[in-house]
């Protein structure tokens, strides 16, 4: 619900999962679009997972590198971004 495949803010993805949770692809299968989707049409998903914990690699928006997040990776594993 943040713009999809029209832009889209990855760090959204952690917001919601920070204060939310995900669900999984059988009850919310993707689908390229969010236009005249709504949350509730989700309501009824059963939560998946949920993300304890994010902050922004290298400290900020701008001060990463990619030295920086194959270590992140090797570390705590998946990163969200966007380019």
């Amino acid at each position: 619900m943040n713009e999809g495949c029209e832009g889209g803010w990855p760090h959204f993805n952690v917001f919601l999962g920070e204060n939310g949770y995900f669900v999984g692809e059988d009850c919310a299968p993707y689908k390229g679009s969010t236009k005249d989707d709504k949350c509730s049409n989700y309501a009824k998903c059963d939560p998946v997972a949920r993300v304890k914990e994010s902050y922004l690699v290298g400290g900020g928006w701008g001060a990463t590198t990619e030295k920086k997040m194959m270590k992140e990776i090797l570390r705590n594993g998946p990163i969200n971004g966007d380019f």
